[in-house]
């Protein structure tokens, strides 16, 4: 495997969901928010009064499950924690106005999968 295959594979599926997300009529705020210790989330979007914290994994097989799997209750902790620490940093979407929802996407094989409220 070529040295940073990886991080390129990874960053070409997060560039097809923002497309994929754009196509849907969301506006893309964010991409690759470090949130320090708390973790990273790929791609923040809006339309609406919705806010989207979206998790991306791209995928080449299923050998492992496939992408659904990769959500564990630390990924899901991280995820809500990396959140909070955006609305702090960003109070025009810390409001009861916004509706605020973490989704899933899965690229794999050029197809794009969407699975929605993966946090409750």
């Amino acid at each position: 495997m070529p040295k940073g295959y990886k991080k390129n594979f990874g960053a070409d599926g997060e560039s097809i969901a923002a497309e994929f997300l754009e196509s849907n009529n969301f506006t893309i705020i964010e991409k690759n928010f470090f949130a320090g210790k708390s973790g990273e989330i790929d791609i923040i979007a809006v339309k609406d009064k919705l806010l989207l914290f979206v998790e991306v994994k791209a995928r080449s097989s299923d050998r492992y499950g496939g992408g659904i799997y990769s959500i564990t209750e630390d990924k899901k902790r991280k995820l809500r924690s990396a959140a909070k620490r955006y609305l702090l940093k960003t109070p025009i979407y810390n409001s009861s106005e916004y509706l605020i929802r973490f989704d899933l996407i899965i690229v794999k094989d050029g197809t794009v999968e969407w699975i929605d409220d993966i946090i409750r």
